[in-house]
């Protein structure tokens, strides 16, 4: 723990008690059992909690009964109440380490005063009418109240967030400020939570101010309901994901057992050739030499393929940029004409002209097509039919999305080979290794896009691909 956490922990926690002793509620002998009442709701508020992004603090809904209490009863109320309820719910709800309940409920203290000062001052009414049976506000009453409750969020959320991200990033050390607030705070799902939790604050209010405890009890039960089945939902995917990882690693175990055996091949041939280079050494025999480095050779240059394979089918990172598709296909094209296997083959190109850059790691992408390409004429190789490979692309707005598909003359493939082209190490060429359409399926999938393959026996090939616009992660 630093010193400057630690004097920041002193200071808030000194700050909060003072709150307390200042701010005594001056109706508490008639009001003791609504605060009673306020500080229980907001334990049940404190039951709908999650973690934040970093898991380093959480938040709930019991900021959304707080500040209603602020509202209904007043600064000094608000801040016990808010005070009250966060001590107990981080340390029987939450089950939070003392001095991270004793902090947080001295930040609440601190956020509550801050928000309900800024409350009175845009002309907010620090007491509404209150009581079991509560009176129900007319819409003239009800208007005032905008502009005060807009303050009293904002000042809540102002210090509330900054105050609990300053004590992550002194405690740690590992994370500046901003970077805690800009990561558990400013991202788009969270900012939606938040800004749900405290829109109910006025509907809390007028649900109490309608018809008193009934109306909080009606207004809490449904979000409640919802909560705890979301909750389930959400242990029910985890589990799910859980039996995913499983099966992931077990297919990596059948893979690693795979590869393993491949190699131990070659390294059998190796070994037994540089025995027999050995052998022949000694007994100053070289005329067999070259035939044995050789083949040696070869099998290293077999198991140099398979470490590259499994490699650029392991690789997850993209370096997106700007990247224009269309250019790419052309350079593509004539990159890979010169190559023997292509000096036959008829291109059909069709490119749309209204498709606009997207974003997409450039040598990772052509190393697809490279890969369709070549597969391509290696199909149509040994056919006597003309041999043509079709590229086209396509624009899809409603998808903010391109449409690749390459497509060849060849033989098709076969049925039951249809549904396994992009499995790991699987391949019908007789001296392939099944990493080429591998690759490139992980290699679209890490772009957020698809790539899907259609055949019929004796009418060629058909790939498709889609990649979204915006680049990796757009989809997601």
């Amino acid at each position: 723990m630093s010193r400057r956490f630690r004097v920041f922990l002193v200071a808030t926690i000194v700050a909060a008690l003072a709150l307390l002793g200042t701010h005594v509620p001056p109706a508490f002998a008639t009001q003791w059992g609504h605060l009673v009442a306020w500080i229980v709701i907001c334990l049940v508020s404190e039951t709908m909690w999650s973690a934040t992004m970093a898991g380093d603090s959480t938040v709930s809904l019991s900021s959304t009964a707080g500040l209603s209490a602020i509202v209904l009863f007043g600064s000094s109320a608000g801040i016990w109440v808010s005070m009250t309820s966060t001590l107990l719910g981080d340390l029987f709800v939450q089950r939070k380490p003392g001095i991270r309940a004793v902090f947080n409920a001295a930040q609440i203290s601190v956020a509550a005063w801050l928000s309900s000062a800024a409350f009175l001052a845009l002309g907010g009414r620090l007491a509404l009418p209150s009581g079991p049976g509560g009176v129900a506000l007319d819409r003239a009453a009800a208007t005032t109240l905008v502009l005060p409750f807009i303050g009293l969020v904002l000042a809540y959320y102002a210090v509330n967030r900054g105050m609990v991200a300053l004590a992550v990033a002194w405690s740690s050390n590992e994370r500046g400020w901003w970077r805690v607030v800009r990561e558990d705070w400013l991202y788009l799902a969270r900012l939606e939570v938040d800004a749900a939790a405290f829109l109910l604050v006025p509907l809390m209010v007028i649900s109490y101010t309608a018809i008193g405890y009934p109306g909080v009890l009606l207004f809490y039960a449904p979000l409640f309901m919802i909560y705890q089945s979301d909750r389930r939902y959400l242990e029910l995917k985890k589990a799910e994901e859980q039996n995913l990882r499983n099966a992931v690693f077990a297919a990596k175990g059948e893979l690693a057992a795979g590869i393993g055996h491949e190699m131990n091949n070659h390294l059998v041939a190796i070994t037994a050739r540089a025995q027999m280079l050995i052998k022949d050494a000694e007994r100053q025999k070289f005329e067999n030499a070259s035939r044995h480095s050789q083949i040696i050779l070869e099998q290293s240059k077999r198991m140099g393929v398979l470490s590259k394979g499994l490699m650029d089918y392991t690789r997850n990172k993209v370096n997106a940029e700007p990247m224009d598709l269309n250019a790419l296909l052309m350079s593509t094209i004539e990159f890979v004409k010169g190559e023997s296997r292509f000096r036959s083959v008829e291109w059909d190109v069709d490119l749309d002209p209204a498709l606009p850059e997207l974003r997409g790691d450039v040598g990772q992408i052509q190393g697809v097509f490279i890969n369709l390409f070549v597969n391509a004429a290696d199909a149509m190789a040994s056919q006597e039919k003309p041999k043509v490979i079709s590229v086209s692309t396509k624009l899809d707005e409603p998808g903010k999305s391109a449409r690749v598909e390459v497509a060849d003359s060849g033989p098709g493939i076969k049925p039951e080979h249809l549904n396994r082209m992009f499995e790991f190490m699987f391949t019908t060429k007789p001296d392939g290794h099944g990493f080429g359409l591998s690759t490139s399926h992980r290699t679209v999938e890490n772009h957020g896009g698809r790539i899907t393959v259609e055949s019929k026996v004796g009418e060629g090939a058909r790939f498709k691909i889609v990649l979204p616009l915006r680049g990796p992660g757009a989809w997601n």
